[in-house]
């Protein structure tokens, strides 16, 4: 899978159920200062687990991580493909 396919699923998802209405973000998009917050992250995490079938490890979570839309997909391409 390529991580544009999985930046857009993430983004597509945050600005439908996150974000307030008419909100935007972009793959560099600082996630905290668009709004995302601690229990905004726990919906993004259970998303992405459904969504792609993966597991974050408790070493992964940590805000590097979850800073972008580009680290994200990061992660989980690192996830989906075994490097992790």
């Amino acid at each position: 899978m390529d991580a544009n396919i999985i930046i857009t699923e993430i983004k597509n998802y945050i600005e439908k159920n996150i974000l307030a209405e008419g909100g935007q973000l972009d793959a560099a998009t600082d996630l905290k200062q668009a709004g995302i917050d601690s229990f905004s992250t726990v919906e993004i995490i259970l998303f992405i687990e459904r969504k792609f079938g993966v597991s974050i490890p408790d070493e992964k979570l940590v805000p590097e991580n979850f800073k972008t839309l580009q680290a994200l997909a990061a992660t989980v391409l690192e996830l989906m493909t075994g490097a992790a």
